[in-house]
C-alpha cells in the first residue's frame, strides 16, 4: 500500500471511529436518560469526548498499520486506551453535564463504543488480511542480490504472509541460492520484461554496492519501483530513522520512540501524575517505614546512591535505608542472603517498599516510573567492557519498574539477559508498554528471595 493510501486509509478510519464513539455516546444518554440532547452542552462534551478519544488511539499508537499487528495485541490496546477515555470522559461530563447518572453514562458510552470499535477493527483487520494472501492481490517481488541481505528479505517474507509479498525470483551472479534464479545481473531489464514485478528490491553484498546506480536506472527506464536494501542491515537493530541533509540521506542507526519529543512529553507528563498520585497514596507506607528504619538499627532513613542514568549522566538514587550503614555500598551487589541487611531491611525488600522514596526521583526528573534500572558507575564500567550494547540503556531516563524487572530480572540476576529486555523496551517503547508495565508492577513486586541472615 502505498504512502497516500495509508494516509488516506488512516484518515477515514480516524473519521469512522470518532463517528462511533459520538453515536456510542448518545446512544448511551438515550438508555440512561431517555432522550438525546439535539444541542446545548451535553452534544459539545459529546463531540469533545470523541475527539479526544481519537487523540487517544493516536497517542497509543494505534493507526500504524494494520498489515503487521496481532488482534488481541489491537484489542487488549484498544481497552486500556477505553479506560482512559472513560476517566476523561467522567471528568467532561461531570464538569460540564448536567446529566444526572453520568458516571453510569460515560460507562454505558464506553462499553458500546468498545464493542463497535473492536467489530469494526476486527473486520478491517480479517479483510485486509485475507486479502493479502490471495495471489492475484499479491505484490509481485523481483530480487537483485543473492548474498546475506536477499536471504534475510526472503526469510521476512515467508514469516510474514499477511503482507501479501510474492517473490517471482531473483538475479544474481551467484549459482547457489534458496531463491529461483532468473537470470544473471546483466540479464536484470530482460527478466523484467518478461516476469513484470510491481517492485524490484536491490539487496546487494557490500562489494557490489557500485552496480546499485546501473540497476535503479535500468528500473527506472522499465517504470518499475525500486527498493534498496543497505548491504550493512545487520547495524540497524531498531527501527530507522532517515533524514535529510540537502540531498545526502543520513540513516539512524539507533533511532527510539523516545527520541520523538511529542513521545518524550507524553512520558514525562504521565511520570509526574504517577508519581504525584503514588506519593499521596503511599504516604502512611513511607512513614511507615521511616519509623521501622529509625527504630531497626542506627544511621540515616534515607539511603542516597550514585546511578547513572539518561546520557551516561551520574545522579542520586533515594532509597529506604534496609542495610547496616557499611562501606561496600558502592562496591558489591546486594545478594538474596546478604548479612548487611537488617531484620526490617529485608520486609522493605521483599515488600519494595524500599523503592518508594524514587518516586521523589521521578518528580524531580532524574528516574522515570517505567525503564532500565540504574546501575552504580563502577558496575557500569565493568558491564560496558563485556556486555555488547551494555551502554544502549542509557539512551532514556531509567525507571522504578521495567520489563527486566516484571519478567523477575532484578537483583543478582542475569546482567545479560536484563539488558536485553531493557533494549526490547527502548526500541519497541509505546504509552501502552508502559501502562502495561504499571499495571503488572504491584503483583511482581513481592520479592521471594530476600532472606534476613542473623
Amino acid at each position: 500500500m502505498g504512502q497516500n493510501n495509508q494516509t488516506l486509509s488512516k484518515g477515514f478510519s480516524c473519521v469512522l471511529e470518532a463517528g462511533i464513539n459520538f453515536a456510542s455516546i448518545c446512544l448511551a444518554m438515550l438508555i440512561m436518560n431517555n432522550t438525546v440532547p439535539v444541542g446545548g452542552t451535553a452534544i459539545v462534551v459529546a463531540v469533545a469526548i470523541s475527539l479526544v478519544s481519537v487523540i487517544v488511539y493516536f497517542i497509543f499508537d494505534m493507526y500504524t498499520s494494520k498489515l503487521l499487528l496481532r488482534l488481541h495485541k489491537v484489542l487488549l490496546k484498544l481497552f486500556v486506551a477505553d479506560l482512559l477515555i472513560l476517566g476523561i470522559g467522567i471528568i467532561l461530563i461531570s464538569l460540564f453535564s448536567k446529566m444526572n447518572e453520568f458516571f453510569y453514562t460515560s460507562l454505558v458510552a464506553t462499553g458500546i463504543s468498545f464493542v463497535l470499535v473492536s467489530i469494526k477493527r476486527t473486520i478491517s483487520i480479517k479483510v485486509l488480511h485475507s486479502a493479502r494472501k490471495r495471489t492475484r492481490l499479491k505484490k509481485r517481488i523481483l530480487l537483485v542480490g543473492g548474498g546475506a541481505s536477499a536471504l534475510e528479505y526472503k526469510h521476512q517474507v515467508t514469516d510474514h504472509p499477511h503482507l501479501g509479498y510474492d517473490i517471482v525470483g531473483c538475479v544474481s551472479n551467484i549459482e547457489e541460492n534458496e531463491i529461483a534464479k532468473l537470470g544473471e545481473y546483466e540479464e536484470l531489464e530482460r527478466v523484467i520484461k518478461e516476469v513484470k514485478p510491481h517492485e524490484v528490491v536491490i539487496a546487494l553484498n557490500g562489494n557490489e554496492n557500485d552496480l546499485i546506480t546501473d540497476f535503479v536506472n535500468i528500473c527506472d527506464h522499465n517504470g518499475v519501483r525500486t527498493v534498496i536494501i543497505p548491504s550493512t542491515f545487520e547495524y540497524f537493530k531498531s527501527t530507522c530513522q532517515v533524514d535529510m541533509l540537502g540531498t545526502l540521506p543520513i540513516i539512524n542507526t539507533r533511532a527510539i520512540p523516545l527520541d520523538n519529543m511529542v513521545n518524550a512529553f507524553a512520558k514525562r507528563v504521565i511520570d509526574i501524575f504517577v508519581s504525584l498520585v503514588l506519593i499521596i497514596l503511599t504516604l502512611p507506607l513511607m512513614l511507615f517505614a521511616i519509623t521501622g528504619v529509625k527504630l531497626s538499627s542506627k544511621g540515616p532513613v534515607i539511603f542516597k546512591q550514585r546511578r547513572v542514568g539518561k546520557n551516561n549522566e551520574e545522579f542520586t538514587m533515594y532509597k529506604f535505608r534496609s542495610m547496616k550503614v557499611n562501606e561496600m555500598s558502592d562496591m558489591a551487589w546486594t545478594t538474596d542472603y546478604d548479612p548487611r541487611k537488617t531484620k526490617f531491611g529485608t520486609f522493605l525488600r521483599k515488600t519494595g517498599i524500599d523503592e518508594l522514596p524514587q518516586l521523589f526521583n521521578v518528580l524531580f526528573g532524574t528516574m522515570s516510573i517505567v525503564g532500565p534500572r540504574p546501575e552504580i558507575p563502577k558496575f557500569v564500567e565493568e558491564y560496558s567492557k563485556t556486555i555488547p550494547l551494555y551502554k544502549v540503556k542509557h539512551q532514556v531516563k531509567p525507571g522504578i519498574t521495567g520489563l527486566a524487572q516484571i519478567y523477575g530480572y532484578r537483583g543478582d540476576t542475569s546482567i545479560e539477559r536484563r539488558i536485553e529486555l531493557d533494549i526490547q523496551y527502548i526500541e519497541s517503547w509505546t504509552i501502552f508498554s508502559d501502562i502495561k508495565i504499571i499495571l503488572i508492577t504491584p503483583f511482581k513486586m513481592f520479592n521471594r528471595n530476600e532472606k534476613y541472615v542473623k
